[in-house]
């Protein structure tokens, strides 16, 4: 922690403690150590790691970052409090700041963290009707490909599209990735702008911009088809269920390849490829299981099955949206 009492109960902080005096937890009042050293940020540490209110084992990163995070915030003009214990929350965020009457909530994520306990900790602000911002550490870092680690913190604007934000130590610079998306057989896509302050990140974000999926371009589909070819050769997996299952009515595969394949990238949110559950409607459509009512709902269900829990945003309004553009494109599709 980065502040802790003194004997008469007022806060300290670790870089400004002296050695000489006693300074305690203020959640369970134990006494506390004093870490220094050339390569950490000077902290307090429990003497035996048995306070449920503060976590040990903090990182460099994380101990500078929210520091850093905290002074930005005041810069632009907020009040900051690093390390409030919130009576209503029951939880100990980062950052809390205030502007004028209106309180908000920073977590800066540097550790590996469950889905199940950052939507536990999401939903508790919720609740309490208190807006919160997750900021991400390099341990978060977006390369070629979404994960389940990282999905769980995306967020959308119009304005940005599906975007995260990080905050680099290293650079003491936030970073914006904004406009991610994503389609079969290709890297992900997404641009990244960084920022020295808070005034001049808040200024792009209510920057009246647009951020649509990108179209397909001519060399991607070359890409994708000779992609989807090789995968029909190799036949192994779940692309083998497939081509068993069309063979098991007589069909090939490559006789849908055309609708498999959007015109425009999509959301960053699916696990694995599209195809898999635009198979599975596919199949429904043209065999003709199921009426045109329960193929909607039923596209919606495959859509869902197949994407990344994203505890922010509204996972079934993609689906719905996702699953109309392409029920659309279905109805009016052509086959090879």
């Amino acid at each position: 922690m980065l502040r802790a009492q003194n004997v008469n109960g007022k806060l300290i902080w670790a870089n400004e403690a002296l050695s000489k005096e006693d300074y305690y937890c203020p959640s369970c009042h134990k006494k506390l150590i004093i870490k220094k050293g050339n390569l950490k940020q000077t902290h307090f540490a429990h003497i035996k790691k048995n306070c449920e209110s503060y976590s040990e084992g903090e990182t460099d990163e994380h101990l500078k970052g929210k520091l850093e995070i905290a002074n930005l915030f005041e810069k632009a003009g907020y009040r900051s409090e690093l390390e409030s214990y919130d009576e209503v929350l029951r939880q100990r965020p980062d950052i809390i700041i205030q502007n004028e009457f209106k309180k908000s909530v920073i977590e800066f994520q540097c550790a590996a963290l469950s889905v199940k306990k950052m939507k536990e900790r999401s939903l508790g602000y919720k609740k309490a009707k208190i807006n919160f911002l997750w900021i991400l550490g390099q341990h978060y870092l977006l390369k070629k490909k979404m994960t389940q680690q990282i999905a769980k913190f995306l967020l959308w604007r119009s304005s940005l599209g599906y975007y995260l934000i990080y905050y680099l130590t290293s650079k003491k610079k936030f970073r914006l990735l904004y406009g991610i998306q994503q389609t079969d057989y290709l890297p992900l896509k997404y641009r990244t702008l960084e920022f020295s302050s808070v005034v001049s990140l808040k200024e792009f974000f209510v920057q009246g911009n647009s951020v649509r999926f990108l179209k397909i371009s001519n060399g991607e589909r070359v890409i994708q088809l000779k992609a989807f070819e090789i995968e029909k050769l190799r036949s192994q997996g779940k692309f083998r269920n497939i081509q068993i299952k069309w063979y098991l009515v007589k069909q090939k595969i490559e006789k849908f390849r055309n609708l498999y394949f959007s015109n425009n990238y999509s959301p960053p949110i699916f696990v694995t490829k599209e195809l898999y559950w635009k198979n599975e409607v596919i199949y429904l459509f043209f065999e003709k299981k199921v009426s045109s009512d329960q193929l909607y709902y039923k596209a919606i269900f495959e859509c869902e099955k197949y994407m990344f829990e994203v505890p922010i945003i509204d996972r079934e309004r993609i689906a719905r949206t996702h699953v109309k553009i392409f029920l659309d494109s279905l109805k009016n599709g052509r086959l090879d």
